[in-house]
Formats: C-alpha cells, sequence, structure tokens
C-alpha cells in the first residue's frame, strides 16, 4: 500500500500534516462509533487495487473519497490552477 502524497504543495494537504489521527476519530464517529476491526486480509486486498485517497478542502468541510488515479491527476491539475499568483 503506498502512502506517497501526490501533490504536497496542496494547501489541505500542507494544512494536514500531523492530523491525521483527529480526520481518523472523525470518521470512525460519523461512520462506525462502536468501532472497527481492519484484518491483514483487508490491507492485502486494498494494496492490489489502484486507489488514491484524496483530500480535498472545502470552506467547511474536508472530503475523503477513495479515486482512481486519472480522477486523482485531473484533481491535482485543477488544484494547481486555484491558486492566485503575488
Amino acid at each position: 500500500m503506498n502512502t506517497k502524497v501526490l501533490n504536497p504543495d496542496s494547501t489541505i494537504m500542507q494544512q494536514s500534516e500531523g492530523h491525521w489521527q483527529k480526520y481518523l476519530m472523525l470518521v470512525l464517529g460519523k461512520l462506525a462509533p462502536d468501532g472497527v476491526t481492519i484484518t491483514i486480509r483487508d490491507m492485502e486486498k486494498l494494496a492490489g487495487e489502484e486507489r488514491i485517497l484524496l483530500t480535498y478542502g472545502h470552506i467547511d468541510s474536508i472530503e475523503f473519497k477513495l479515486v482512481t488515479r486519472a480522477e486523482a491527476d485531473r484533481l491535482i491539475a485543477y488544484d494547481k490552477t486555484q491558486r492566485g499568483k503575488a
């Protein structure tokens, strides 16, 4: 399972640095408040898939979603157009 950040210059990735535990707590609280068990088999299955975790910041929320590499590349290109130049 690859954990490389594809777009480290994105604002949300810079702001999220070191906060993964908080995000995981929020996701678990929302989707599985009684907890969840992840097995080695679950990890092996995910490792075989070409999926990328999208972390997308909105004005009042953060979106987490699994996307394809093509979708990730499209979103990275779009994100680069959203920064102004001084």
